[in-house]
């Protein structure tokens, strides 16, 4: 008695995983469908890239309703940073539905990088403007010619320290080096270019 009481008990702890599992699963082939037919329009028109893929996945989760966004847990307001690990779960289903344009996209050939080019990295000095968060960080100065800059907090550099525990405040003077680096914005679907941080260091 004991044992099934148990058991029971198991299969009524699971169950909410289970079917949030399932809920997550048919929004999965939800957005494998938008994309597989976005991505079959555009395949018409061009050759169709890994690029073109990822508009057509991010056009997909736009077209989500909030229950569905609600339960893989994506942000509009955060794409980048949510729809990622979404991408790839579209991807498996995918890879069942229209098989085909994922090939397509293995197939291209990787982009050539030249080794001996090294890697600019740039130095600034100004006052600290502002800080914003809006799914990604950025820091604002004014620099010496009293013009505001865009910096990309985009992952981990000497002297973010000064941030984290609050030692670096608006108005304070400091250097910034940086490297320009292109990155896609979703938002504007363009790619943009982010001056994103390498090191900084009151001044």
């Amino acid at each position: 008695m004991m044992i099934k009481m148990k058991k029971t008990l198991l299969l009524m702890l699971l169950f909410p995983i289970l079917l949030l599992g399932q809920k997550k699963e048919a929004v999965y082939k939800k957005l494998a469908n938008l994309t597989c037919d976005c991505a079959e329009k555009k395949a018409q028109e061009k050759n169709l890239t890994s690029y073109d893929l990822g508009i057509c996945i991010f056009d997909a989760l736009d077209q989500l309703d909030v229950k569905d966004r609600k339960t893989i847990s994506y942000n509009p307001d955060k794409k980048i940073e949510t729809g990622m690990d979404i991408a790839k779960n579209v991807g498996v289903e995918m890879a069942i539905i229209c098989p085909n344009y994922i090939k397509i996209t293995k197939d291209e050939d990787p982009p050539v990088v030249d080794s001996t080019q090294a890697v600019e990295i740039k130095t600034i000095k100004g006052s600290i403007d502002s800080m914003v968060s809006n799914g990604l960080k950025f820091i604002y100065i004014i620099d010496d010619n009293h013009l505001k800059k865009e910096f990309l907090w985009l992952d981990a550099f000497e002297g973010d320290s000064l941030f984290i525990k609050g030692k670096a405040a608006i108005g304070d003077s400091i250097e910034i080096q940086y490297i320009e680096t292109n990155y896609f914005d979703p938002k504007e679907n363009i790619y943009r270019k982010y001056n994103v941080i390498s090191s900084i260091k009151l001044l």
